[in-house]
């Protein structure tokens, strides 16, 4: 749940800015692993991942980077706020149903990270609502 909260908080504080992405799925995230040291005392950023990989772990921590801003623009509107989390929530259902219930942590921290989540929230609920008549209906 760590890394949806991340996930939730960079999304915050990008709309915080008046950025809307336009394309925010889950192919548009990205985790950028912490730099490590290591004992010589240089930082190696793939050495540890290696370890990692080899051993049949994989690690979350990191930042959440959001990519690709090809569709982006400035928008105080709460509409497009809304479908960018539309946007991510259907991804997330369709790429990664596994992880869907933790959407909700997602909108949770994301609610905690921007200061006009209240309002976008409830304009999801609209959004989410055309979505579900638009698929009904064809």
């Amino acid at each position: 749940m760590a890394l949806m909260r991340r996930v939730g908080e960079a999304v915050g504080r990008m709309h915080e800015v008046g950025v809307v992405h336009g394309d925010l799925t889950t192919s548009n995230l990205m985790l950028r692993h912490p730099v490590r040291k290591i004992t010589n005392g240089t930082t190696d950023k793939g050495a540890y991942r290696g370890q990692e990989q080899a051993a049949g772990m994989v690690s979350l921590e990191g930042e959440i980077v959001l990519i690709d801003f090809g569709l982006a623009g400035q928008s105080v509107q709460d509409e497009d706020k809304a479908v960018d989390l539309y946007v991510l929530e259907r991804a997330f259902g369709s790429t990664h149903p596994d992880v869907e219930v933790g959407f909700k942590e997602v909108l949770r921290a994301y609610g905690e990270s921007y200061k006009g989540a209240g309002v976008v929230l409830k304009r999801l609920e609209e959004v989410r609502m055309r979505g579900r008549k638009k698929s009904m209906i064809g």
